[in-house]
């Protein structure tokens, strides 16, 4: 989920076009704006992270990849992990540049 950097805001947002706008607040920013929505850092990282789904009863398949941004600070812990095993970041991370968390929140291992 996105949240509004200015009021934290994440239920009553809209595109415009290119940007997104926060009918709470007004304010407004780029949907590819390249900042942390948790921190407000620029330093982000594309990381592989599979999408799955249940295929066959409770069989959990991966049905393709997504690219998704990752703050070198608020995702830290998840970066060091996948980098360390030399593979992606689990299945149902959510990073912390995509979805803001209060501050001191320690990230979830998924």
């Amino acid at each position: 989920m996105i949240a509004c950097p200015e009021c934290g805001e994440d239920g009553d947002l809209r595109r415009d076009e290119a940007d997104i706008v926060c009918e709470g607040c007004s304010h407004r920013w780029s949907s590819a704006s390249g900042v942390c929505a948790s921190c407000g850092g620029t330093d982000l990282v594309k990381r592989p992270r599979p999408l799955t789904q249940f295929s066959r009863g409770t069989q959990l398949s991966i049905v393709g990849w997504v690219d998704v941004d990752c703050c070198v600070v608020c995702d830290a812990d998840a970066l060091d992990k996948a980098v360390a095993a030399g593979g992606p970041l689990p299945a149902g991370y959510i990073p912390a540049a995509r979805e803001r968390r209060p501050s001191g929140a320690a990230s979830s291992d998924q």
